[in-house]
């Protein structure tokens, strides 16, 4: 009896001990879900030579944290890029690296060093397509409007202002780009690209013939028939852009106008435009470049209107 309660004994602690061991082989293979906060960055280049090293999460020094994916839908990434982020996610095992799939991410505002900025960024936006939405300053790496609706995050369409396509070569492809204005008419407009002279032009192409008329022909008529009756600053188109942009503005008088374009730090970029100039509707291009003619890195810059007793200003963000 004896010889078998020992035998029992030894039986029993080696299960438990077998038991223990595959309990703590299984918490050293599993990937625990964990937290990381740093900025959304994208890279040219994919090191990894797969998905999972697109973009990467970095530190408020500018040190490499991890490389982070979306398995399910890499590009969503793209929203959040250069943003300050709360990441949630699991390690996932690529090519040649390892990297975070993020099952969780917030935009953050709580960096311990936020830029200085020239002007507030929710008082130089605006959410056309949300009007309600409430705008929330942003500081972290930038200087961001951020819009939330019912606690939400959303994302803002701009209106699409008319923009003249006429002379603009698109290809001699056959692709339908959309419907667009061109010699003052609304027409489908065909093409290889919707680039054309580094400018992107996607934005400048309506879905159907009625959106193209409320916005170009009735608009035209206007202009055609009538000087403006008070001044406005438009967003500028494209935007964002790389390399050049176009600033449309209504002058209703006569005046002194000066259009300059500022850094979010508040320090003069390019003097645009300083001249005396005629009642009309008024546009000029800046092509990312300071007053010594050097291009001007990505990021977001202020334009500003001065004419007369009118002052206005935007925000538009460069590319790279």
């Amino acid at each position: 009896m004896e010889i078998l309660l020992k035998s029992h004994r030894t039986t029993m602690r080696f299960y438990l001990l077998t038991i223990s061991n595959i309990i703590f082989a299984a918490l050293m293979l599993s990937t625990p879900v964990f937290g990381v906060t740093g900025y959304v960055r994208y890279t040219e280049a994919s090191f990894c030579m797969d998905s999972c090293s697109i973009y990467f999460l970095e530190d408020e020094y500018g040190e490499f944290l991890s490389w982070i994916t979306h398995l399910d839908d890499i590009e969503m990434l793209n929203d959040y890029n250069d943003r300050f982020v709360d990441i949630e996610g699991d390690t996932v095992q690529c090519v040649e690296c390892d990297a975070i799939n993020v099952s969780s991410i917030t935009i953050s505002n709580e960096c311990q060093m936020p830029v200085d900025c020239f002007a507030d960024p929710c008082l130089v936006s605006e959410c056309l397509s949300y009007p309600d939405a409430e705008c929330v300053a942003n500081y972290c790496g930038g200087c961001w409007a951020d819009y939330y609706l019912n606690g939400e995050l959303i994302y803002c369409d701009s209106a699409t202002d008319c923009v003249d396509l006429t002379g603009i070569d698109f290809g001699l492809c056959t692709m339908a780009l959309g419907i667009g204005w061109v010699n003052n008419s609304c027409v489908y407009v065909s093409g290889c690209d919707f680039v054309a002279d580094s400018v992107d032009y996607t934005n400048a192409f309506f879905n159907s013939m009625d959106d193209c008329i409320q916005s170009c022909v009735f608009v035209s008529d206007i202009e055609i028939n009538q000087l403006p009756i008070a001044f406005n600053l438009y967003n500028n188109f494209p935007n964002p852009f790389n390399p050049v942009t176009a600033l449309r503005y209504d002058l209703p008088e006569d005046a002194l106008v000066n259009i300059t374009i500022y850094d979010m730090m508040g320090r003069i970029v390019k003097n645009l435009v300083s001249n005396h100039q005629t009642a009309g509707y008024k546009s000029i291009k800046w092509n990312a470049t300071n007053d010594s003619g050097s291009p001007v890195s990505a990021g977001i810059y202020l334009y500003q209107v001065k004419a007369g007793k009118y002052r206005q200003t935007r925000k538009m963000v460069l590319l790279k």
